[in-house]
């Protein structure tokens, strides 16, 4: 089994198409992938998804509320399971980012009618145990000192639980071609531009 964290800013575009390019591998890989998705949200992450615009405090201020809500409702969703929280995930993402909309809480009502369970999405949204959840990705994405950047550690359960952290969009989209880690030519190569956990 191949096992893949990702750490993603909900609001940039490079961690929308790392999403997708990992979502397609572990639904049409002939392993098992276990893909878990998480959000991190921090004023690091912010300043760098503004590069170096000057940008006045309201609007960071608002784009971290905003970035905070879409990470603690794509928790909520992951309660009513990791399909329907990734699905919702990137329909939030589209619309903010193509469709330069605001939160589409409309959209919202309609996605959990048809693929969940509205009423206990808002119950669950609210939940100090969301929070909770929301702040254990935190803790894990400080434990990897994960960064600015879209990022991923795999593992291949079925070797020596060697993990690979892998960085920015390029690298990430590589990984559906790494031989599931089995061949270790690939591995040192990518491990040389990488880190490896242990």
């Amino acid at each position: 089994m191949i096992e893949i964290y990702l750490f993603i800013n909900p609001l940039d575009r490079c961690s929308v198409k790392a999403e997708e390019a990992l979502l397609k591998f572990s639904n049409n890989s002939t392993e098992k992938v276990k893909l878990t998705i998480i959000p991190v949200v921090n004023p690091k992450i912010i300043a760098a998804n503004f590069d170096y615009q000057r940008v006045d405090l309201d609007t960071r201020n608002a784009y971290m509320h905003l970035a905070y809500k879409v990470a603690l409702d794509f928790k909520a969703a992951q309660i009513q399971g990791k399909k329907i929280a990734s699905k919702f995930l990137l329909m939030v993402q589209h619309q903010i980012f193509a469709r330069k909309r605001p939160y589409p809480e409309t959209l919202v009502k309609e996605f959990f009618t048809k693929n969940g369970d509205y009423s206990m999405f808002l119950e669950d949204r609210t939940s100090e145990l969301v929070k909770e959840l929301f702040w254990k990705d935190q803790e894990i994405a400080r434990k990897f000192n994960i960064s600015s950047e879209a990022s991923a550690i795999v593992y291949n359960c079925t070797h020596d639980g060697s993990g690979l952290l892998m960085t920015g969009l390029e690298n990430i989209q590589e990984i559906p071609y790494l031989n599931y880690l089995q061949d270790q030519t690939t591995f040192d190569r990518i491990t040389h531009k990488n880190k490896a956990y242990n």
